[in-house]
C-alpha cells in the first residue's frame, strides 16, 4: 500500500501532515490541526500498520 493513503487518511481527520521524520524505530509527523503546530509520534512504521491501526493512532493523539 503507498503511503499516501495513510496522509489522505490524516487529512480527513483534520490534520494536515507537513512533515514525516523517520526514526530507527519510530516515525513522528509534524502536522498543523486547528490552526496549531503539532507532533505526533507513531509507535512503529506507517508502512508496517494497516490503515484503520493507524487511524486510532492518530485519533487518540489528536484529542488528548
Amino acid at each position: 500500500m503507498r503511503l499516501s493513503k495513510y496522509l489522505s487518511e490524516a487529512r480527513k481527520l483534520g490534520l494536515k501532515v507537513v512533515d514525516v521524520y523517520r526514526y530507527k524505530d519510530r516515525e513522528v509527523l509534524r502536522g498543523i490541526y486547528r490552526g496549531k503546530v503539532i507532533l505526533i509520534e507513531l509507535t512503529r512504521y506507517r508502512d508496517g500498520m494497516d490503515l484503520e491501526t493507524f487511524k486510532k493512532e492518530i485519533q487518540i493523539r489528536l484529542s488528548a
